[in-house]
């Protein structure tokens, strides 16, 4: 028979710590949340590259200045694609992970690979074919292809403040398309079209005064709408969530529009109302205030069209439009080295003032 134990027994003692250790891993492992860098990214679109999973034998490392404090376990990490107007099938790519923490810094990296990588290194996830989600042109700059790590890494150990994460591409499968969403400086601001409409209306935006920068007037249009209507604008800081831990698109067609329809944007403005003329078109402007700078905004258009029994409500929507008010900035908190035609490359390109959009998972 074993003796019954009491609470404050050393065994128990013992017992209780590592039953509430393991209930910290557990609790660990399932709260896991996302964390963007550069951050002003999460909620804004960058521009496209050919690096990391955008080719078929890519060495992309890339250098984070000082992300998390020290002991942070880092269970994975995601890419994202850059904005579109096309669906993006899925794919498979072979793939190997290799991830430190150094004391290189963003703006003085080496185009030497190995002369970046911390003493902590770890192949993190061994060379293995890994699936690439398909990519919908309808997304939200929170939808990334996220590559879990069988064991987390933990940051820091050896007192080094930067993290470094390399990814090694060795093959797609056939037919595989991407471009790596990242951010790229430069002293404008810039302009894309994201996602697909559910009619005939068409967006598109000019700067006057500066491109995409402080001071600018910005005019957003739409063409191709009913003619002598409603058209509702509408403009986000946010082009990520719909609500709170709830990403975009917006299915619209829940709510009586037709199929397809979709909100891209969070209409964090609110709705301006704005008339079409005889031709359908529609435009409204705002002024950039000075001193603003290194956000996005996104814009998108929902225009009156005769009800049906598919879309009951009686309004469509173009795509959206992407902006970055500019400058963009990345140095010193980030940059990255990259060889784009091969893995086993030794030296790469050190671009002082970009880096792709990555996201980390961390408790």
């Amino acid at each position: 028979m074993v003796a019954a134990r009491r609470l404050g027994d050393p065994e128990t003692t013992m017992m209780n710590r590592l039953l509430l250790a393991s209930l910290a891993a557990t609790a660990a492992l399932t709260a896991q949340r996302p964390v963007v860098f550069p951050p002003e990214y999460d909620v804004a679109w960058g521009r496209g590259s050919s690096a990391a999973l955008g080719g078929n034998s890519t060495r992309t490392q890339m250098i984070i200045a000082n992300p998390f404090p020290a002991g942070t376990p880092v269970f994975g990490f995601g890419l994202r694609a850059t904005t579109g107007t096309v669906d993006r099938a899925a794919f498979t790519a072979d793939i190997e992970v290799r991830i430190s923490s150094t004391t290189a810094v963003p703006g003085a990296l080496s185009t030497t690979f190995a002369s970046n990588v911390g003493s902590d290194e770890v192949v993190i996830l061994p060379r293995q074919m890994v699936p690439i989600a398909a990519m919908p042109a309808n997304r939200s700059t929170g939808t990334f292809a996220q590559i879990l790590f069988p064991t987390p890494f933990i940051f820091g150990t050896n007192s080094a403040p930067n993290l470094c994460v390399e990814l090694l591409v060795y093959g797609r499968s056939t037919g595989a398309t991407w471009s790596t969403d990242r951010a790229f400086a430069g002293a404008n601001g810039r302009a894309a079209t994201a996602g697909i409409g559910c009619g005939a209306g068409t967006i598109t935006s000019t700067s006057t005064g500066g491109t995409y920068v402080s001071g600018a007037t910005i005019t957003v249009s739409l063409a191709g709408g009913q003619p002598n209507s409603l058209a509702l604008w509408l403009a986000a800081f946010d082009q990520k969530e719909y609500a709170p831990g709830v990403l975009l698109p917006f299915d619209l067609g829940a709510v009586g529009l037709g199929t397809g329809c979709a909100l891209l944007v969070n209409p964090s403005f609110g709705a301006n109302a704005v008339f079409t003329d005889a031709n359908g078109a529609a435009s409204t402007s705002l002024t950039v205030p000075p001193g603003f700078g290194q956000f996005g905004l996104g814009w998108q258009w929902a225009y009156q069209v005769p009800t049906s029994p598919t879309n009951l409500v009686g309004f469509e929507t173009t795509a959206s439009r992407a902006t970055w008010i500019g400058p963009e900035v990345v140095t010193p908190n980030a940059q990255y080295v990259w060889d784009l035609s091969n893995v086993a490359a030794v030296t790469g390109n050190a671009t002082t003032n970009s880096v792709p959009v990555v996201m980390f998972l961390v408790p």
